[in-house]
């Protein structure tokens, strides 16, 4: 009890610094929902004593103008105040959606895709600080007409109360009772109802049509289909017995209850104990109090629910707020740092990835120095791109450090740090925009150097050619007249948005594997010039295209092995000569089928 009421307070709390105005908007329609019954229940009675007393026609009249007023009044306002709770409840809603979207950006990117992460994200959804208020109006609406209820009695037939709920708490458990069952049954005929979905699909589909007449699977189907209705049936027929059994007792109770009422209610009319108008409102007031208690226990239950949930709604947060120190560091003040000579040092830097534990990088020690073209190159799993990912504050380093002109990167703010970066990755991502958007996101549009960046990468005639230029949406999924690049075209894109960001250190991780090898080698001749007088690291599984590099460093089980110049390192032997003579066999013919 302690726990809920302690994630009661703190989900309160989150919802009151999301949006106050739903406070107040949920308070005031649900007291107004709460009053429009019991009004409408207490004016009929005072209207039928009106009448049945003989009173004059115009101060009846009085009486039902008065009544239909208030009534009205009540209604309007309930409206009004539903209308405004619906729209401010839409954008806390949208509120807490877009949390979840920044905490999606701003957490660590390990934590981005991490599965134990998003399955927490995932759940802790059920604990919508929305919901809880709505419920919690709910529960507000129903105890005000309880209290309302409970005056009523108390007033005109207080004994009566008492018997009246317990007859109405029996026939509200027996109805959580029914629930319960169709919830327990809905669970156990899940695993029935999926795979007669399967067969049924399997018989009618046409992507099966072929092998289910071609193999004669038809009986077997049908038979595996026979034999799940079967258990479906009988399961189905076991819950209808026990369904049939609480609602006979739910009719008997309810048939209990009315007779009770009626006899009760009528025996005191005659001995003049109540009015006729009274009388009304008790025999009104008494069924409504059935469906109060439903909607409070209902509620209350929907309540403990969330805040079951709401624990882990608190965990969430509190591990993104614990993991986002990438992002916490834009804080920091920024260091003064030459931003036109960028010179990357890595000093003794290890890492293994979050939940594992073979290092993937180890001990890995060398300098980039300002200008300077590096290549990476090494067998598949040697630790390239997973370097460049630490060079890009993906990850930080388990071990070690990397120093940008002196400064350890993660004291630079991660904003200023990733404007001194222009990459295009090995699984580069377009998005479902226009091509300039694609290009530029929210950096400050130069349509020369725009045009610029196409035509170094290769694409300027492509682009030239669309209708709709650089204003031309990439897929699809958002504009009729999308278009679907190719691979190769995609990662032309990719490059000119790394030509645009006109960054101190251009890196390219395998960026051209949609290519064939003389495309990649003369786009590879086109970015080294581009990046003449930047730092630049280039990765390529292809050791030709990387050639014209200042040094390769060459990266074998997490460590470099060597580095120096392509002539420097032909020299040497070693796995660089290795990687190089094997490739060129298969340019050279001298590897055969």
């Amino acid at each position: 009890m302690k726990s809920k009421v302690k994630n009661l307070a703190y989900l309160l709390g989150y919802a009151w610094r999301k949006c106050k105005p739903l406070f107040f908007t949920t308070a005031g329609k649900s007291l107004f929902c709460a009053l429009l019954p019991l009004i409408h229940i207490a004016g009929l009675g005072v209207v039928v004593d009106a009448l049945t007393a003989g009173r004059p026609r115009r101060q009846v009249l009085n009486l039902i103008l008065t009544y239909l007023a208030v009534n009205l009044a009540i209604a309007l306002l309930t409206q009004l105040l539903t209308l405004a709770d619906n729209n401010i409840m839409r954008r806390a809603s949208d509120l807490t959606q877009r949390d979840y979207i920044r905490d999606r950006v701003s957490i660590n990117y390990h934590y981005a895709q991490d599965k134990s992460i998003l399955n927490l994200r995932k759940r802790s959804m059920s604990a919508h600080p929305v919901w809880l208020l709505n419920d919690l109006g709910t529960l507000f609406r129903y105890a005000v007409q309880f209290v309302g209820i409970a005056y009523l009695f108390s007033a005109l037939s207080p004994l009566f109360l008492g018997v009246l709920l317990g007859i109405s708490v029996l026939s509200v458990a027996l109805v959580y009772r029914e629930q319960a069952l169709d919830f327990k049954y809905k669970n156990d005929a899940a695993e029935d109802e999926r795979a007669m979905d399967y067969f049924y699909k399997a018989m009618t589909d046409t992507d099966y049509a072929k092998e289910v007449r071609v193999n004669g699977a038809a009986a077997l189907l049908s038979r595996k289909y026979e034999a799940r209705y079967a258990s479906y049936t009988a399961r189905q027929a076991s819950v209808a017995k026990r369904r049939w059994g609480l609602r006979l007792a739910g009719i008997v109770l309810a048939g209990l209850q009315s007779t009770v009422m009626y006899l009760y209610f009528s025996r005191r009319v005659f001995d003049a104990e109540l009015t006729v108008g009274e009388y009304t409102v008790l025999l009104s007031a008494s069924t409504l109090l059935v469906s109060v208690l439903l909607g409070f226990f209902g509620a209350a239950a929907k309540i403990g629910k969330t805040l079951e949930f709401t624990e882990l709604f608190r965990r969430y947060r509190e591990h993104v707020t614990d993991n986002s120190s990438i992002s916490a560091s834009c804080a920091l003040p920024m260091p003064p740092i030459d931003t036109e000579r960028l010179r990357f040092s890595f000093e003794n830097v290890s890492f293994t990835y979050p939940g594992t534990e073979t290092p993937i990088l180890k001990d890995v020690t060398f300098t980039v120095e300002p200008g300077e073209k590096i290549g990476l190159v090494g067998l598949n799993g040697s630790g390239k791109t997973t370097l460049v990912k630490l060079l890009c504050r993906l990850y930080d380093p388990t071990e070690g450090r990397i120093l940008l002109n002196g400064v350890d990167i993660r004291r630079i703010p991660h904003g200023d740090y990733t404007r001194q970066i222009g990459i295009v990755l090995q699984d580069f991502c377009l998005f479902a925009y226009s091509v300039k958007e694609n290009i530029l996101f929210d950096g400050e549009e130069d349509a020369a150097r725009l045009l610029d960046s196409l035509e170094q990468s290769g694409l300027s005639s492509r682009i030239a050619a669309l209708p709709k230029g650089t204003d031309t949406f990439v897929y699809r999924t958002l504009e009729d007249d999308g278009v679907e690049f190719s691979g190769g075209e995609g990662q032309k894109l990719a490059t000119a948005r790394a030509i645009y960001k006109r960054a101190g250190c251009l890196i390219l991780d395998e960026p051209t594997s949609a290519l064939d090898p003389i495309a990649e080698y003369e786009l590879f001749l086109r970015l080294s010039r581009i990046a003449e007088k930047k730092t630049a690291i280039f990765i390529s599984h292809r050791l030709s295209s990387t050639r014209f590099c200042d040094r390769i460093l060459v990266l074998s089980d997490g460590k470099p092995v060597q580095i120096g110049t392509h002539d420097a390192l032909m020299r040497e032997g070693g796995l660089y000569a290795e990687l190089w003579e094997a490739q060129a066999k298969y340019y050279t013919g001298e590897m055969k089928a």
